[in-house]
């Protein structure tokens, strides 16, 4: 497997949430395009763990499901 590093600095982010192979980034903002936050599937972005941890329990679980 490759090291997380090697691939990018925003899969090194202590805020980053990882459940299972599931894995919610925090991204920095990007003025004026958007604010800081956990980027969700499809490109939105929360401010709220509670959503961003409820989203990495349902991918991860999708995967599981999958047999990813």
């Amino acid at each position: 497997m490759t090291d997380d590093k090697a691939i990018s600095p925003a899969f090194c982010d202590p805020k980053n949430i990882t459940i299972g192979k599931a894995r919610v980034i925090w991204a920095k903002a990007v003025p004026p395009l958007a604010h800081e936050g956990w980027v969700l599937p499809g490109g939105g972005r929360t401010a709220n763990f509670a959503e961003a941890h409820a989203c990495a329990v349902r991918m991860d679980a999708l995967m599981t499901e999958m047999g990813a």
